[in-house]
């Protein structure tokens, strides 16, 4: 039985996997300890805006998250009730998703939500900081972890060690648990797509806004997001998702201790790359938005492709370590999924080894992660720069695949990872006994 709990990165999974593990387990260990560890010394504020669907909200909810957002007022994000859809070139309507049924109820009570990454961070580590059994340590970059029957073990870069029973490598697409440890010939891989994202001041805009809460403005050169992510609609997030060469990469990556003349230069190149791609839009609000001065980031897209190893003995990977893909509005949503299902197994299997535990878990999220994959590849080659005659026929049959998705969206919306059913340990030997015989292993 797990007493000692190491996880490493406090993203969203991480921090999710700590509130749901304590929920889970401390009823059976009393004496459960959960350690978070955070390779920045403090949240890291990188990232923009992020869409959590009916399915997440629901998933923070029981986490008790969704509370402190709606505690944290206008920054807590903006409600969404559709994605609106639009062709760039003509501003024509393309059709929207939704997140409310006719009745303009959300799926189980829960709609969209726009909010910053940064603010969802803060009202989870709020959280955090209440549950008794968690701490949190900031500073602590993960050289190297090691197991012996008994324990695991993690080496950080400033000399420490930290000691447990059980390892969450919940550290990202770039997981050092990952590539150190329990998949080392599973890199992260570009995936020739970058998000170039900046904020405007709506207040400053002279042209109406052409959507309610939040648009897909459809490009042969690419998409561009533009969403309110606050509650009063002051602020809009503008993200751009666009073919981008790897080798130009360095070249526009702004980082700490630059010249600010360096700096300068490339937000400038930024700026013209977005105005090249979107500035002469046929919707006025757009142009006026992408030729009004934005400081500009550029967020190279990775991934980790399928098929890698998720755990050892004592150690196991969840969120975009395990399985990171070209980011969906569902990408929140699958991180919690894997805190609440694993927390789960974990708790019922607490009198079995770990391997099993493990085992029930890949069982159930090994496929559903794969065929995640397979779909968000599928969304991001739309992305890419498209010829004349593609482009039209992209908007031409966008409306299709909206309506023709309509029922497996709203069917995603409904999942509840809290009412999964988890099999039991041994129905679980009983499956594993039944692959072994039928394969004459």
């Amino acid at each position: 039985m797990p007493q000692r709990i190491l996880i490493v990165g406090a993203g969203i999974a991480g921090l999710a996997s700590a509130l749901s593990i304590s929920k889970e387990l401390t009823p059976y260990v009393p004496d459960l300890t959960i350690t978070v560890f955070e390779r920045h010394d403090i949240l890291s504020t990188s990232g923009g805006a992020i869409n959590l669907t009916p399915v997440a909200q629901r998933h923070l909810d029981q986490l008790g998250v969704l509370a402190e957002l709606d505690r944290l007022g206008v920054e807590g994000g903006a409600d969404v009730d559709a994605i609106q859809f639009f062709s760039c070139r003509s501003g024509r309507s393309l059709g929207s998703i939704d997140f409310t049924h006719n009745q303009g109820q959300g799926y189980s009570g829960y709609k969209g939500r726009r909010v910053m990454r940064i603010i969802l961070s803060v009202a989870m580590l709020a959280v955090v900081e209440r549950t008794r059994n968690i701490d949190i340590v900031f500073g602590k970059k993960l050289l190297k972890g090691e197991e012996t029957a008994d324990e695991a073990i993690l080496y950080f870069q400033d000399g420490t060690t930290a000691v447990g029973d059980l390892v969450l490598g919940c550290d990202g697409v770039h997981s050092a648990t990952r590539t150190q440890w329990v998949a080392p010939d599973y890199p992260s891989e570009y995936t020739g797509i970058s998000f170039l994202q900046g904020v405007v001041d709506a207040k400053t805009l002279k042209s109406r806004t052409h959507f309610r809460s939040t648009s897909m403005n459809i490009s042969r050169h690419g998409t561009l997001l533009a969403s309110y992510c606050d509650r009063e609609q002051e602020q809009i997030f503008l993200a751009a998702i666009v073919q981008f060469a790897e080798e130009l990469l360095p070249r526009f990556r702004i980082e700490a201790g630059q010249d600010w003349r360096k700096q300068h230069a490339i937000r400038k190149a930024l700026q013209e790359e977005m105005q090249d791609r979107f500035g002469k839009s046929g919707i006025p609000c757009i142009r006026e938005m992408i030729n009004s001065p934005t400081d500009w980031m550029l967020y190279p897209v990775y991934q980790v492709r399928p098929g890698g190893r998720w755990h050892t003995q004592r150690a196991i990977l969840l969120g975009d370590a395990a399985h990171a893909m070209p980011p969906r509005d569902e990408s929140a949503a699958y991180a919690l999924d894997d805190a609440i299902v694993f927390s789960r197994i974990l708790a019922r299997y607490r009198d079995e080894p770990l391997t099993e535990a493990f085992r029930a878990y890949e069982d159930l999220r090994r496929e559903t992660v794969n065929e995640a994959f397979k779909s968000a590849r599928r969304m991001w080659e739309k992305h890419k720069d498209m010829g004349l005659l593609e482009g039209r026929l992209r908007e031409w049959t966008l409306p299709f695949y909206i309506r023709n998705s309509k029922e497996a969206r709203e069917a995603a919306w409904e999942f509840d990872a809290t009412k999964l059913s988890i099999p039991t340990p041994m129905e679980e030997q009983e499956s594993l006994y039944s692959f072994e015989k039928d394969y004459h292993l």
